[in-house]
């Protein structure tokens, strides 16, 4: 059975995992590359910065992880370099049964996707597994509809420049419904803007790294790495990558990744957006992105900001906490509308999702229908999911569905109040509803739940499994907000730690302000 790795030449090899698929050998890759005393000195300079950028895992610095395509099951074997004692194959609920021979852990993948697994053995780091369903139709040079980027960049190793270059393809291709095809190799970039593009797409091959290039000592540059402004009916396809290197900005150039920041609500010039993001998206329409790896972020990691009609599947993010201590969320949306999210992988130093009016000076307008599918999220300090934070409109409905969420400590779903509208009256939710999903470290969460006093039309819960014991004081926080309340609160087939909770005082909760509630 043909195993394709989508290892990117020139990416640090693992020093602690080796990885064979069906017998084949396939890259393990270190994001970023850090040897445990490297993890052990950025995890004592976290304990100097706020309470919020702390981490309890210090292996988990960094990340491993291994990126290829297969089909039909598959059988891993992990060589862990040591002796095994202990192992956890999350999402715990697939229930996945590891065998260990002495060093190496053995299991197989399933046909079930998304692929998407994360390894922990025994106190080693974090290796996250991407087991792709081969390409059915992959864009060819030589093809009318594809035009090769090749032909317009001139370096391919990393070491020059080639954002102008790109500048150039993009603009070839915009309004030509063709695919601007961009071959395997390290491109280095500063920032691709494309604005006002229509009706084209952008294929990144698999083993093609888009590197942000980083400040140099003391620039403190504020730099997204792909940015799409005001576009429609854009594409951005394919298994390659786009790397911020804030690993890189800020470790090894010794830039202030707070620098410019003076709070969520004003931009200024030093820092115009607030933040900086590997994938940025706003003000588009009708815009799907399908397949990227976004890694090394230096703040949100993929960014939407007052977009339509967006859809975003099969994104894998690798930003673990030495990239950057906070602002690190893995997608963030605001003010957008008509939003899908699909089968992505969220390992980030922050909430996995997150939707609110954190750019206060450009969110300004209401939100509307997310939904949020087999999502697989890690993070080691914040919420599965933050709603709401410090927006002034109505936020419509989030759906989140069959997702699993892995490390966090603070909550599942942290929904906050909402400000009032410029009319005065106050903002709301539509429904809110978490669907089959899934918490694989209760007894880490300091609550199973956190609504602080919103206004929502309906809140739903069902299906939702806690692994492990909550902390005593864990409890699910369903408060409505004083003048609003919550309307509706369902809760249907809440499992604890294996225990079904069918009555409410069998669930630890803190419910008030709320019109009627259905329990079953």
């Amino acid at each position: 059975m043909t195993i394709e790795d989508h290892f990117i030449a020139g990416d640090a090899v693992s020093r602690t995992f080796r990885l064979h698929a069906n017998g084949q050998p396939v890259a393990v890759v270190e994001t970023p590359p850090m040897d445990a005393a490297a993890r052990a000195r950025r995890a004592a300079e976290y304990q100097q910065l706020p309470d919020y950028c702390h981490i309890y895992d210090p292996a988990a610095m960094h990340l491993h992880y291994a990126h290829f395509a297969a089909a039909g099951d598959v059988t891993l074997a992990i060589d862990a370099g040591e002796p095994i004692r202990a192992f956890r194959i999350h999402p715990l609920r697939r229930k996945l049964a590891g065998h260990i021979a002495g060093q190496t852990l053995t299991f197989q993948t399933g046909t079930r996707g998304p692929r998407h697994f994360i390894v922990r053995i025994n106190e080693l780091p974090p290796l996250m597994l991407v087991v792709e369903t081969p390409e059915e139709i992959r864009p060819a040079p030589g093809d009318a509809n594809v035009l090769d980027a090749s032909s317009f960049l001139t370096d391919a190793t990393g070491r020059v420049d080639q954002t102008e270059n790109f500048h150039r393809a993009f603009a070839a291709v915009n309004g030509t419904h063709r695919t601007l095809l961009v071959p395997p190799g390290t491109y280095l970039i500063t920032q691709l803007h494309v604005k006002g593009g229509r009706h084209f797409q952008i294929y990144l091959s698999p083993g093609c790294c888009l590197k942000v290039r980083p400040s140099a000592h003391g620039e403190n540059e504020h730099r997204h790495g792909l940015w799409l402004q005001d576009c429609e009916d854009v594409a951005l396809l394919g298994r390659g990558c786009i790397d911020q290197q804030a690993y890189e900005h800020y470790v090894h150039g010794g830039n202030l990744y707070s620098h410019g920041i003076v709070d969520y609500y004003t931009a200024n010039e030093l820092c115009p957006w607030l933040t900086q993001s590997p994938l940025f998206i706003t003000g588009s329409r009708r815009v799907l992105v399908d397949g990227l790896v976004i890694r090394n972020g230096r703040n949100f990691n993929v960014n939407c900001r007052g977009c339509d009609d967006l859809t975003l599947r099969h994104i894998k993010i690798l930003t673990p906490p030495a990239c950057t201590p906070e602002y690190a969320d893995g997608i963030n949306t605001g003010s957008c509308r008509r939003v899908l999210v699909e089968d992505c992988l969220v390992a980030a130093n922050d909430d996995c999702f997150a939707s609110g009016h954190y750019l206060g000076a450009f969110d300004t307008r209401s939100s509307e229908n997310h939904v949020i599918r087999r999502m697989l999220g890690w993070n080691l300090r914040a919420s599965a999911v933050r709603l709401g934070f410090f927006a002034a409109h109505d936020q419509g409905d989030f759906t989140f569905e069959d997702c699993d969420f892995v490390g966090m400590i603070y909550t599942t779903l942290l929904i906050h109040p909402l400000q009032p509208t410029a009319a005065g009256a106050p903002a709301r939710y539509g429904t809110i509803r978490a669907i089959n999903c899934a918490f694989d470290d209760a007894p880490r969460l300091a609550s199973l739940l956190d609504a602080q006093k919103p206004g929502i039309d309906r809140l739903e819960l069902v299906n939702l499994t806690f692994h492990g014991e909550p902390r005593p004081d864990a409890v699910l926080i369903a408060e409505g907000g004083p003048a609003t309340g919550i309307g509706q609160l369902r809760l249907e087939h809440i499992s604890i730690n294996g225990r079904v909770c069918t009555r409410l005082e069998q669930l630890p909760h803190r419910i008030s302000a709320v019109g009627t509630i259905e329990l079953s």
